[in-house]
């Protein structure tokens, strides 16, 4: 935070240490005192400001996919492999910025938390979105199957958020790393592009 920003209100901390606290254990496995001390205020402000844990998980739920359509907000304004890599910055920049966010996201999905379908749908919205910006741009090659283009770029954004509980001990290192996430953009143009296995 700059010295320009504002503190976080206690209500903002609350859905901060939320959205930390579910993505690491799940809603279930969060009390509501454990809520309080994350975010360094009273658990009782949970019950004024949203009314009850489950309250505090919907607002957690807005903030994420408003993380999410912010990530989302200039993707029609690119078209072709070079939205790929500009996608790629942006995605990395945001997890530096708001891991919790996007690990909220991979829980919800998981657990089908009842925001979650919302969230892949708003999801499936702008990819599908950003196919048809390609095809009218002249950028999308003949007989792709537009549908199962967007969900391919659908499976490419949360896959490795579901992998990413096990990439430590798989790969070496988070799937996260601007290492790692160069590979994976280097390989998603050529499959994008080209593929890679001969007819």
């Amino acid at each position: 935070m700059t010295s320009a920003e504002a503190a976080p209100t206690r209500r903002e901390r609350l859905i901060l240490a939320g959205m930390k606290l579910f993505a690491e254990r799940g809603f279930t496995g969060v009390g509501v005192r454990e809520i309080g001390a994350e975010a360094g205020v009273s658990f009782g402000l949970i019950r004024k400001h949203f009314g009850s844990k489950e309250g505090l998980r919907e607002e957690v739920e807005a903030h994420v996919l408003a993380q999410v359509e912010e990530l989302y907000s200039t993707i029609s304004e690119r078209s072709g492999t070079s939205a790929l890599e500009h996608f790629v910055e942006d995605v990395v920049e945001w997890i530096e910025r708001d891991r919790d966010a996007l690990m909220y996201m991979r829980r919800a999905m998981v657990e089908q938390s009842p925001g979650s379908l919302k969230l892949f749908l708003r999801l499936v919205e702008v990819l599908r979105d950003f196919v048809a910006v390609n095809r009218e741009r002249g950028f999308l090659q003949d007989g792709v199957d537009e549908e199962w283009a967007a969900m391919f770029l659908v499976f490419d954004f949360l896959g490795p958020a579901v992998v990413e509980p096990f990439a430590e001990e798989a790969f070496g290192r988070s799937m996260y790393e601007r290492s790692m996430v160069e590979r994976r953009n280097a390989f998603m143009k050529r499959m994008v592009t080209r593929g890679f296995l001969n007819a």
